[in-house]
């Protein structure tokens, strides 16, 4: 799977995914980046230095749960499966 298709996948729209929770257990999601489908409320505020954001898109995924309606993240190898739902740009 790769990786940069699943946060460009993200981006444009929602994303049906499964990943391997620290438990072992698998735990569905549907996610996105898309500024589009995050409430406003919920636009990330923080910035992080180029180093930090290197080293973070190296191990971690980041989106916002459509379900949960909040931020979360996982390792990027936790990613079992994943499958474009909507898409909203190209």
């Amino acid at each position: 799977m790769d990786i940069q298709d699943l946060r460009k996948a993200l981006h444009e729209g929602i994303v049906l995914f499964q990943f391997q929770k620290i438990d072992g257990s698998l735990r569905p999601a549907r996610g996105t980046t898309c500024p589009d489908l995050v409430p406003t409320p919920d636009t990330p505020k923080g910035v992080r230095s180029p180093e930090q954001q290197a080293a973070y898109e190296r191990q971690t995924v980041t989106f916002y749960d459509i379900d949960k309606k909040a931020w979360r993240s996982m390792r990027i190898d936790a990613l079992w499966s994943y499958s474009r739902a909507l898409k909203l740009t190209d």
